[in-house]
């Protein structure tokens, strides 16, 4: 066995596993740390007669580059993930309280004082429109005629009595609807405005669907559409997956959501 042999194998006995605490936890990367020491090990016990080629040298010295390289941007994608997770955590945050259209909901909850929405894309121009208004079991409740829409996205919201069609109001006739519930006194009278008219009871808060029934290409079509959820609270994993808890007991995902609405 030569010198060198010799000296090489003194220098990985530091490195063999048998040598190191049996408690420590054993790890098969090799980090720029132990790299260099072994390194440096291999200079300090090599055969002054026949020292290391100067090729040799200058590939290792290249292997630690790149081992430092690695470590250094491996810890730089961490830093950079921990701030994506930040700022994701931040922007989930911001929507509590806010009304969100999400991917596959068909269900919209309306709260006291609120307003319930739904989204959809019409596939092509489309007339003679009418939005059906249904209750949580899927029964019919109104059937509101919306002239004709073209080709794209169409959103609708409804406070349990007004009517607005992608942010303007809708000119309903609220003497058609079915429900003709009015304001009475302690006494069972009609309460009147200050035009003398009964003062109308919107719907009461709860669960709500909307469809659209509308004709296209000459075709009567159904088109479906996706309600809106309130926003509670938001739930971070370790992983740094956000979660959205949506009031009802709904969960969404930030890539579920299509839109975000006003509170």
């Amino acid at each position: 066995m030569s010198i060198n042999e010799i000296g090489n194998n003194q220098a990985l006995d530091q490195y063999r596993s048998d040598t190191k605490n049996k408690d420590e936890p054993k790890s098969n990367e090799l980090g720029k740390n132990a790299f260099l020491e072994l390194m440096v090990a291999q200079l300090n016990n090599q055969n002054p007669l026949e020292p290391t080629d100067n090729q040799a040298f200058v590939a290792q010295l290249a292997q630690f580059s790149s081992v430092e390289g690695i470590d250094n941007l491996n810890t730089t994608a961490e830093a950079m993930m921990s701030q994506l997770n930040s700022a994701s955590a931040l922007q989930a945050s911001s929507l509590v309280g806010q009304s969100v259209i999400v991917d596959g909901n068909d269900t919209g909850l309306l709260l006291g004082g609120g307003v319930v929405s739904g989204f959809t894309d019409i596939p092509a121009s489309a007339t003679d429109i009418r939005l059906q208004i249904q209750g949580k079991s899927g029964e019919l409740l109104e059937q509101i005629p919306l002239g004709n829409h073209g080709a794209g996205a169409m959103s609708v919201r409804w406070d349990g009595y007004n009517l607005m069609v992608d942010g303007e109001v809708a000119d309903i006739d609220h003497s058609q609807l079915n429900r003709q519930v009015f304001q009475k006194d302690e006494n069972g009278d009609l309460v009147l405005d200050n035009n003398g008219n009964p003062i109308p009871v919107a719907y009461p808060p709860g669960e709500y669907k909307f469809k659209l029934n509308a004709s296209i290409g000459g075709k009567t079509e159904e088109i479906s559409m996706e309600m809106s959820s309130r926003v509670d609270s938001v739930t971070m994993a370790p992983s740094g997956q956000v979660t959205l808890n949506l009031t009802g007991g709904q969960r969404a995902t930030m890539d579920e959501v299509k839109q975000i609405l006003d509170a």
